[in-house]
């Protein structure tokens, strides 16, 4: 019966691993893929704000301020830079919430990609069907949900400043130079849009949960293995055990009558009784034996 015992602990133990395997996954990744959900829409919120401010800019303020002597060059005319400007005012730039618009050539060094937006940048250029990349990036201190999408030169006019040196404006060149920021090409792709949402903190906390709900899990099933171990020891082990016993002294000697413990399954009292049956005719046949013998 030991073997007995063993294989249904085994069987318990194996189906509460797997439980708790497959509640705790499902329930991680559900509150992981609502997490990405979450940050997904502030993504697109806040990058549909900047993008309404690099629109107002271009249709409202660069007319205007495009009337003033040349001899300055006026940054708050570049749409770029108007939406970064006000994103990192709204403290952007501590919170983990960012909005950049990187390239690979750009005019201002702040606005120079980095290794992963490099990345980013040669998807687009490589698939030109290729309009929106979003994904969770480590960058070591922080997690970021990003969107970016291409910003492609599809505007012979933005030309004039960034095709070569010679065409550009003796103001833009006197404040940044002539050695970046030049040789872009029509509908070329020379950077992205890059708007970068922190979770951490939110996949911290479903770690937590997890963790809770995999502790929950583990004392539930603790209670139940406990109970249900002790109810088929009481119910199956046990009286499979006694009528081993009185199985084996049957065979002997006729043995003494068969007894089920009290709350023992049904099917074993059916076992006893057969048992019981077979004691007693094994017992007539042998009496009868030592009648016949006697008789000789």
């Amino acid at each position: 019966m030991r073997d007995i015992r063993s294989i249904i602990r085994r069987i318990l133990l194996s189906v509460f691993l797997l439980s708790l395997i497959a509640g705790t996954g499902t329930f991680y990744f559900v509150l992981h893929d609502r997490a990405v959900q979450q940050a997904e829409e502030q993504a697109r919120t806040l990058l549909a704000t900047a993008l309404a401010v690099r629109s107002y800019t271009n249709e409202h303020i660069l007319p205007k301020l495009s009337q003033l002597p040349p001899t300055t060059f006026n940054e708050e005319t570049v749409p770029s830079f108007a939406a970064q400007t006000v994103f990192r005012s709204l403290g952007g730039q501590s919170s983990g919430y960012t909005y950049r618009e990187p390239a690979l050539n750009p005019t201002s060094p702040a606005d120079r990609a980095s290794a992963f937006e490099i990345d980013l940048i040669r998807q687009f250029r490589d698939r030109d069907t290729l309009t929106e990349l979003t994904g969770v990036h480590d960058s070591g201190t922080e997690r970021l949900f990003y969107v970016a999408k291409p910003m492609r030169i599809t505007n012979a006019a933005c030309l004039i400043c960034h095709d070569t040196p010679e065409r550009a404006p003796p103001a833009m060149l006197a404040r940044y130079g002539s050695a970046n920021g030049f040789g872009w090409q029509l509908n070329e792709v020379i950077g992205i849009q890059l708007l970068t949402v922190p979770v951490t903190r939110q996949f911290s906390g479903l770690m937590t949960l997890t963790a809770y709900l995999a502790g929950g899990l583990l004392l539930i099933f603790t209670l139940c293995y406990a109970a249900l171990s002790a109810t088929l020891d009481a119910l199956l082990v046990q009286p499979l055990k006694s009528l081993a016993t009185a199985a084996d002294a049957a065979s002997v000697s006729g043995g003494h009558a068969v007894s089920v413990p009290r709350g023992a399954a049904s099917e074993l009292s059916s076992i006893a009784a057969a048992i019981e049956r077979l004691r007693r005719s094994l017992a007539r046949s042998m009496a009868q034996l030592g009648r016949d013998d006697s008789a000789r």
